[in-house]
């Protein structure tokens, strides 16, 4: 039996995902993933956690000298993350 409105599986969960609470939190995790590798391991190394409060990443970082340096970047950081996320997601970033 064929349905008349057939659509992809890719387009369902994307739709889906869209309607719900997922997209934040699986843009988070997304964040959480590729942050080694958009940073580099040394940035990556001294990163305690990281997660995502109301469009706000946070950032915890264990080295202070590094932590100020971040501080002065943080627009570079915002920019960077929303990029490799294709979508505008991040509004603002906290260095802790």
């Amino acid at each position: 039996m064929r349905f008349k409105e057939e659509q992809p599986l890719k387009d369902l969960i994307n739709s889906f995902v869209d309607q719900g609470e997922l997209k934040p939190k699986l843009l988070e995790a997304k964040i959480i993933a590729g942050w080694p590798n958009w940073v580099g391991d040394p940035i990556a190394k001294y990163t305690d956690k990281i997660h995502v409060v109301k469009g706000q990443l946070i950032i915890h970082i264990s080295s202070a000298p590094l932590r100020n340096e971040l501080n002065y970047q943080r627009q570079q950081i915002r920019q960077l993350v929303n990029r490799e996320l294709n979508f505008d997601f991040i509004e603002d970033v906290i260095v802790k």
